[in-house]
Formats: C-alpha cells, sequence, structure tokens
C-alpha cells in the first residue's frame, strides 16, 4: 500500500486493514510479526480468488471419473429439467439444495477435496485443555489437517480415501455426524465468514456445468497436477465441453 500511495497521491488519505498492523506496542495496533503479514496476506487474496477454482476442479473430475456418479447425477438433473424444478436460465441456490444427489456430490468434494488444506492453528487458553486424556498446556499452538480429519474411518466409513456421494444418502444420524466433522470451512468461532456465499456460488456454478454440458477428459490417460497448499492448486486440468 505504501507503495501504491508513493505512485498514485490521490491514495495517500486512503486507509486499509495493513495502517493497523505493528510490529511495536502501542494502542489500537495489531501485534503482528512480518511472518504473521505474509500469512494473513496469502489468505486474504487467496480465500476468495482460488477458492472456488479449488473446489470446481475436483468436482468435476471425480464426478467424470466415476461414470456411475455422472450417471446418476445427470438423471438427477434431467428429471429436475423435465419437471420445472430448476429456474432458467439460472437455477436458484433454493433449488440446488433440493437436488440430494448433487448436494452429496458436493459434500464429498468438500471433504475428499477439501479447497482450503492449511491447518488452522489456534493457542489453547491460559487454564490448557484436556483432549483424550493429555493435558495440553495454555499458550501451546495446536492444529488439525483436513486432509486427515475427513478420511477418520470411525466417522467416514472403512472407504473414506474414496469418492462416493452416496456416502451422505445413507443414514440421516450418520451424515450428520459427518458434517459436524467437516472442516471445509474452518471451525467452531473462526469458521470462514464467507460460508454461505461460498456454498452459493460452488452450487449455482456446479449445478449449471452439468446442466448444460456434457464434460470429459481431454487427456484421459493423464491425470492433472493436484498440489495441497493453503489453498488446493490444479494444473494441466484439460476437459473437453460438449453444450446439451
Amino acid at each position: 500500500m505504501q507503495l501504491q500511495r508513493s505512485i498514485c497521491p490521490e491514495l495517500k488519505d486512503t486507509r486499509c486493514i495493513f495502517d493497523r498492523i505493528s510490529t511495536t506496542d502501542g494502542p489500537g495496533h495489531l501485534q503482528l510479526n512480518r511472518e504473521d503479514i505474509r500469512a494473513e496476506a496469502i489468505i486474504f487474496t487467496s480465500a476468495a480468488l482460488e477458492g472456488v477454482a479449488a473446489f470446481l476442479s475436483p468436482f468435476v473430475d471425480n464426478i467424470i471419473q466415476h461414470p456411475g456418479v455422472y450417471a446418476e447425477l445427470r438423471a438427477e438433473i434431467d428429471n429436475a429439467e423435465a419437471c420445472g424444478l430448476l429456474s432458467s436460465p439460472v437455477a436458484k441456490y433454493e433449488e440446488t439444495c433440493k437436488l440430494s444427489f448433487f448436494m452429496a456430490c458436493v459434500l464429498e468434494t468438500l471433504r475428499h477435496d477439501a479447497p482450503a488444506q492449511t491447518i488452522l492453528p489456534r493457542y489453547v487458553s491460559a487454564d490448557g485443555i484436556f483432549a483424550h486424556n493429555t493435558f495440553i498446556p495454555g499458550g501451546t499452538e495446536i492444529a488439525a489437517s483436513p486432509f486427515i480429519i475427513h478420511r477418520d474411518r470411525n466417522v467416514f466409513g472403512e472407504d473414506a480415501d474414496e469418492f462416493r456421494p452416496q456416502r451422505w444418502l445413507e443414514d440421516l444420524a450418520k451424515r450428520e455426524r459427518m458434517e459436524r466433522f467437516g472442516m471445509w470451512f474452518g471451525y467452531g468461532d473462526r469458521e470462514c465468514p464467507g460460508k454461505n456465499f461460498a456454498f452459493l456460488e460452488v452450487q449455482k456454478i456446479g449445478l449449471e456445468l452439468f446442466r448444460r454440458f456434457e464434460i470429459q477428459s481431454a487427456t484421459p490417460e493423464k491425470r492433472f497436477r493436484h498440489e495441497r497448499w493453503a489453498v488446493a492448486m490444479f494444473w494441466n486440468h484439460w476437459l473437453q465441453f460438449k453444450e446439451l
């Protein structure tokens, strides 16, 4: 921001959140060091810009790589279209929520390939806590990996490593428990404030992609490159779209 102000005089009096960041003591300042600032900058720039893309790539890929899933999703969308349950030209968010198998595909993608892969660290409060009969002193930094949590066989089943949307439709109590362990938007008081808007985006875009196009991989012999950084990243994801 300082560089921008030196280039653009009209920005001289423009305030932003980074003006309150300081590594010195003083009232009204956020006490962050250089590494903290770098981490916050990554979150600010990547969460909104990359989150939806980080969902859509595995969402599409997992579906087209599983013909049975693709056929069931295609049948549900076609049936909803034939029954007049989808608005045009774009389905409403509320309408996407009523498509049970589609929503199962959304939740399974969030579980199997969560867009946010960061471990979201927290500091233990001053009094400390007991976890699984182990005392963790106050001030200890702790974290949990979404990748590991979402593959817990005690929660998601013995096939937790597999992409299988049907697991979300088998039992209501099991579904509620799986959702309780879902870390796709963080957890607790610091859960992503953009969660509801993110669901609106991914559900409307995800539905319209399969409503409007027949999709297949342009390079079926070679999957795309997938790296789990703070946000899931993808390269060389080549697809062919045929308008329906």
